[in-house]
């Protein structure tokens, strides 16, 4: 069994943290938003047939808890 130094083990580690900084820099360069802050995300969901129905039951799962109102009740 080969032993390495620590300077080798500690080369290699950084060889491969390069290596996942450039697959990750990759990915998020096919799709990095061209605005900054909050404003990329405006609209991602336009196209998603989905988007209405989780927005519906996160706003049932939100007020699931609520007490009822005496108006309701009556």
């Amino acid at each position: 069994m080969a032993t390495e130094t620590l300077e080798e083990r500690v080369e290699k580690l950084e060889n491969k943290i390069q290596e996942v900084e450039e697959r990750i820099s990759d990915q998020l360069g096919k799709a990095a938003p061209k605005k900054r802050g909050w404003r990329w995300f405006v609209g991602i969901d336009a196209d998603n047939p989905h988007f209405e129905e989780a927005v519906r039951l996160g706003q049932e799962w939100r007020y699931a808890d609520r007490p009822k109102d005496d108006s309701e009740s009556a």
